[in-house]
């Protein structure tokens, strides 16, 4: 069966979920944008939980990956997955640091593999909400990336999960309904 999609317009750190994505960066670095709203939303402890995470990760995250904390101090969502989309790594200067693409779809795939995880250990429809990713600073279009979300979210799947995607803005929203619906 495939992913339930609702689509809806605000603050996506006010949803009630098993998940929240945080569109981060290989650093994760509650900085700016979403992350700077997961900062303010689950308290500095967040922060610390991503560093022993980060850590415990070997230090190195590649665009696309995916790690999960708890959602810390919030009490509407169980768990963050923290996305790496902007490149942070020592070395990488300018574009290099922006997300392609082919980021996006790596980290949904990673996404949905930490889904599975947790949809067999509770046995019942999760709820997942995210933003659309790497749009911000990233710089990616917001077109492309709603396309590849209708695409990936439109294939059948083994358990049930109600995605939300929110768009911030009413344009936001009318963009993504448009391409969604």
């Amino acid at each position: 069966m495939p992913y339930t999609i609702t689509i809806k317009q605000g603050d996506l750190l006010n949803e009630e979920a098993d998940f929240i994505v945080n569109p981060s960066n290989t650093r994760l670095i509650l900085g700016s944008g979403v992350s700077m709203a997961f900062k303010r939303h689950c308290g500095i402890e967040l922060q610390k939980e991503m560093d022993e995470a980060l850590e415990a990760a070997g230090g190195v995250l590649k665009q696309g990956d995916v790690i999960v904390t708890s959602a810390a101090k919030a009490k509407n969502f169980k768990y963050a997955l923290h996305v790496a989309v902007m490149n942070y790594n020592p070395g990488v200067r300018y574009n290099e640091k922006n997300p392609t693409l082919e980021t996006i779809e790596k980290a949904l795939y990673n996404i949905e593999n930490h889904l599975k995880e947790y949809a067999k250990k509770e046995q019942r429809e999760i709820k997942i909400a995210l933003p659309l990713m790497g749009c911000g600073v990233g710089g990616l279009d917001k077109a492309e990336v709603v396309k590849l979300y209708k695409q990936f979210f439109q294939r059948d799947v083994d358990s049930e999960c109600e995605v939300v995607i929110y768009g911030y803005s009413q344009e936001d929203y009318r963009l993504i309904k448009s391409i969604i619906e």
